[in-house]
């Protein structure tokens, strides 16, 4: 049996409570989207489908040189490798192949909101070869203790942290705030993000490239994710079904999905009493695109130290090294 922890962020009475402040915020709780073994499925059905890294071997390549790069850093030696917001733990898989390769005890965990994915991932480290001590589950937003957990489990081991394809999913001062919490110094955190591919860092060319990306979201197995979001949440008869469309949050362009409520009339969940807005679709999911220069110009201005590892050839994925400044 894998040992997992649960933190207090993921308790039932926690997450009730959070789904009503977020749906009283006339949103989706971004974590209730994977969070049941259904929601867990079809996510990975999604993935499969439609994550470029599936047909594209340029996405393949960009994790190759940058473990590369980071194995060739950190040499042979007992290292901490931490997947935070592990998803399936394929890449942290990889990662932990290229740092065996050198020699040296690897201690492995996973962190995720999903129980089965955090299971998934730490068998699939284990079954490598990777030592483990424990994996937990948790809200990655509101676990702001979580530096103490790490602490427990690896000690002054150093640490290597993957944040991959999540950065989408958080908004900034939650990704800062997180990472503060995570990094002590001389630590190295890996992060990926996905990009609107535009050829000159900020420029006017931002809609037609995520007009040309589009077609990552907006196709039926997103939309079947979605709308289960919604049936978990009880909300599928008061809404419509979700439509994916290319907007901004905070000045970044992102894909939105939102589900226009049917009626005004007043409901009752989990305990309290909403009353939608018609002309205020129900937010049920983003995914922030950045460019290079946005990604390297929000973490610089938080003072953390960022070096670009690798970017594909299409521009629509980069890999960074994150550290304390």
């Amino acid at each position: 049996m894998v040992e997992i922890d649960f933190h207090s962020s993921v308790e039932s009475n926690t997450l009730y409570r959070e789904a009503a402040d977020a749906l009283r915020e006339n949103r989706i709780d971004s974590k209730f989207l994977y969070f049941t073994p259904r929601q867990t499925a079809l996510w990975r059905e999604v993935f499969l489908r439609h994550s470029p890294l599936h047909g594209n071997s340029e996405f393949t390549r960009i994790y190759r040189e940058a473990f590369a790069r980071v194995a060739e850093r950190t040499g042979a030696k007992r290292r901490f490798l931490v997947g935070l917001g592990c998803g399936t733990g394929l890449k942290e898989l990889e990662l932990h192949s290229t740092l065996a390769a050198r020699g040296g005890e690897i201690l492995f965990a996973a962190i995720d909101a999903s129980r089965d994915l955090v299971r998934e991932s730490a068998e699939r480290l284990i079954a490598a070869g990777a030592t483990h001590h424990g994996s937990l589950v948790c809200d990655l937003a509101q676990a702001g203790d979580i530096g103490r957990w790490l602490d427990d489990v690896g000690g002054d081991l150093p640490r290597i942290i993957t944040f991959f394809g999540l950065f989408p999913n958080f908004l900034p001062p939650v990704i800062t705030r997180l990472f503060r919490a995570v990094l002590r110094p001389g630590d190295l955190l890996l992060a990926s993000a996905h990009l609107a591919p535009v050829t000159d860092g900020i420029g006017h060319d931002i809609p037609a490239a995520m007009n040309a990306v589009l077609p990552q979201y907006d196709n039926p197995e997103t939309l079947i994710w979605l709308s289960a979001a919604l049936e978990e949440a009880g909300l599928e008869n008061l809404v419509e079904p979700p439509e994916m469309k290319i907007g901004q949050i905070g000045k970044i362009p992102a894909f939105i999905a939102s589900a226009r409520w049917k009626s005004a009339a007043p409901f009752e969940q989990w305990g309290r009493r909403f009353t939608p807005r018609p002309d205020e679709p129900l937010r049920v999911f983003y995914s922030l695109r950045y460019t290079p220069a946005l990604f390297e110009n929000l973490l610089k201005r938080e003072g953390f130290a960022v070096e670009r590892l690798a970017l594909t050839a299409c521009r629509q994925e980069a890999i960074w090294c994150i550290r304390l400044g």
